[in-house]
């Protein structure tokens, strides 16, 4: 196997890293230090994969403060490299790819990921944005918006600090925490809110959607399924406006999906 294509950088200050490759896999890794570190390697021992990895360029600028890292690998169809990552904490990072794959563990800034197949797995982020054909999203907890649109692809996201829109066709979505408003849309793909924590909207054709409602949230509940079962396990009460109290608004549109809304086990803040 050839050595690997290495660069570092001394990065103070805010830093964002941009990857552009065709295939292979991506790796992440933040740490304390002011400096950015990247491997390009082949994915394959094979002479495409392996010239590929040489041929990729690295370029590094800064303006105002901020330091930009470009990874650029050959636009040609067969290679599949092997980028290894090392940034500061916070680092906003930006990944477009045919079918490279995304793997961060630990604290990131802003992230933006294109791909036509490629898996996005992350740890915690500033803000999310992903667009995938086929790929499936991991994240963890996203202290800003979240963004996300796919075809195929399955969503699985710890929490979302600020708003969220979520767009998918045929892949299952599942949301831990949210504290800001949710717009969800899919059409077979099921949906499972596990503790919402401000006005949600989901449309659906004939996927299942689950939402769980944090104690003490006073919701506002209009739900509509054509021929699907709808079930609700909160108490009802009266007027929320009547007695002073802002209600939170849940709104729910299915053809054939079952509805089922409860109380979520976590615990208001």
């Amino acid at each position: 196997m050839a050595e690997p294509n290495s660069h570092s950088f001394e990065t103070p200050g805010r830093v964002r890293v941009r990857v552009e490759i065709p295939a292979g896999v991506v790796r992440v890794e933040p740490w304390s230090e002011p400096r950015v570190e990247i491997d390009v390697a082949a994915a394959r021992n094979d002479a495409r994969s392996t010239q590929a990895a040489a041929d990729s360029e690295v370029t590094a600028s800064e303006r105002g403060g901020r330091h930009e890292i470009v990874v650029r690998a050959p636009k040609r169809r067969g290679p599949e490299l092997a980028v290894t990552i090392r940034c500061p904490d916070g680092t906003d990072l930006d990944h477009a790819t045919h079918s490279a794959d995304l793997e961060a563990h630990g604290r990131l800034g802003a992230v933006s990921a294109r791909s036509a197949s490629g898996d996005v797995a992350l740890g915690a982020t500033e803000a999310l944005i992903v667009q995938t054909a086929s790929g499936d999203i991991t994240a963890g907890a996203v202290a800003g918006s979240l963004t996300t649109k796919s075809a195929s692809g399955d969503l699985d996201v710890r929490s979302i600090g600020e708003t969220g829109s979520v767009g998918t066709v045929s892949g299952d979505i599942r949301i831990g925490e949210t504290r800001g408003a949710l717009a969800v849309k899919t059409v077979s793909g099921d949906v499972e809110l596990e503790a919402v924590g401000a006005s949600v909207r989901v449309g659906s054709v004939s996927g299942d959607i689950e939402i769980g409602a944090i104690p003490g949230l006073v919701l506002w509940i209009d739900a509509q399924s054509v021929s699907g079962t709808m079930t609700s396990e909160l108490d009802v009460g009266d007027d929320p406006a009547a007695a002073g109290e802002e209600a939170v608004e849940l709104r729910v549109r299915t053809v054939s999906g079952d509805v089922r809304v409860a109380r979520s086990a976590v615990p208001a803040r």
